[in-house]
C-alpha cells in the first residue's frame, strides 16, 4: 500500500502546480535586420626585400643576406640552394659568370603556402620572410 501512496502524492503535487502561460508576440516593427559589414582585407605593407635585389649577387653575399640555405645542390652548371620555411619555398641558382665566379642568376619561389593573395607580390614577400635581421 506504500508504494501506491508515493506516486499519488507526486500526481496530486503536479495536479496542484500553478500553470504556465505561453505568451505568443510578434516581432514589433521597429526591428530590422542589421546587414553585416564585412570589412575589406587590408592590404599588406610593401616587402622590405625584392627579388632584384639579390640578383647577381655572390653566394657569400647571399648567405649574409638570407641565412643559409636548407639544402645545397649541385648540378652540371649550376649550383641550387633551397630555402624553406611556413611561408614558402625559394629555390636560388647560381651560374659562373665570365670571371668564374658564381652569381644569382635566378630565383624560383613555389607553393606559397600562406601568401596567398598577394598578387604580384608574393615572389618579394616569399624572399622576405628569410631576411637575416
Amino acid at each position: 500500500m506504500k508504494l501506491y501512496l508515493i506516486p499519488l502524492c507526486i500526481f496530486l503535487l503536479v495536479a496542484c502546480a500553478p500553470k504556465q502561460q505561453v505568451v505568443h508576440t510578434s516581432p514589433s516593427a521597429s526591428t530590422e535586420l542589421i546587414e553585416p559589414v564585412i570589412a575589406e582585407k587590408p592590404k599588406p605593407a610593401e616587402p622590405r626585400f625584392q627579388m632584384s635585389n639579390i640578383m647577381g649577387l655572390g653566394k657569400s653575399t647571399v648567405e649574409s643576406i638570407l641565412g643559409n640555405p636548407s639544402l645545397k645542390r649541385v648540378e652540371k652548371q649550376a649550383e641550387v640552394w633551397l630555402y624553406d620555411n611556413q611561408f614558402c619555398n625559394a629555390h636560388v641558382y647560381f651560374y659562373e659568370d665570365d670571371n668564374s665566379d658564381m652569381q644569382v642568376e635566378y630565383v624560383e619561389t613555389s607553393e606559397e603556402k600562406n601568401l596567398m593573395g598577394l598578387d604580384g607580390q608574393r615572389a618579394d614577400f616569399c624572399i622576405s620572410t628569410f631576411l637575416q635581421d
